[in-house]
């Protein structure tokens, strides 16, 4: 017979839900944005290389200044989408010591890693806690701030006749 300890819950039950997850995606798409335009920018150095014009050299100075724009606006939206548990930024690079559960892919550093998966699987693990998040977990917090909406409850009656119902009790 199994004990206890030995079962484990799968990365799916075990994560855990955002309460708001908007400022998540948008990071995660400026994000992906931003490594499209270096993909695009290394493209456009690549044609400079092979057809040295004028218009090859325009081309690259105009990538490489939309480059600098968007990585400039992904900067800050990555640095606004904070975790939930610790306020680390999982998104951006910190400088402090990662959690040892931490992942991160080949050739990408813990934040990109933590774009691409959320992207990919609308996942993250947050570096610095080590807590697995899920963006499309339905919050189950009922003090997290969304407002549950009770359509049962009987509406509220106006003000007007709430003053009308308490002149007919008083009198």
């Amino acid at each position: 017979m199994a004990s206890p300890k030995s079962k484990k819950l799968s990365i799916q039950r075990r994560s855990r839900s955002v309460p708001f997850p908007k400022p998540f995606w948008k990071a995660a798409i400026f994000s992906f944005f931003f490594l499209l335009t270096v993909i695009a920018l290394i493209a456009s150095i690549i044609v400079f290389a092979i057809d040295q014009t004028q218009k090859s050299a325009f081309l690259v100075v105009g990538v490489l200044f939309f480059t600098l724009f968007v990585w400039i606006v992904s900067l800050f939206i990555r640095r606004s989408a904070s975790c939930p548990l610790c306020h680390g930024t999982p998104y951006f690079n910190s400088g402090a010591h990662k959690h040892e559960k931490a992942t991160k892919l080949p050739l990408l550093n813990h934040a990109i890693s933590n774009v691409v998966r959320t992207i990919v699987n609308q996942t993250f693990r947050c570096m610095y806690c080590g807590q697995p998040f899920d963006l499309l977990k339905p919050v189950t917090n009922p003090l997290s701030g969304r407002k549950k909406v009770d359509k049962k409850a009987p509406k509220q009656p106006q003000r007007r006749q709430r003053r009308k119902t308490i002149k007919k009790e008083i009198s």
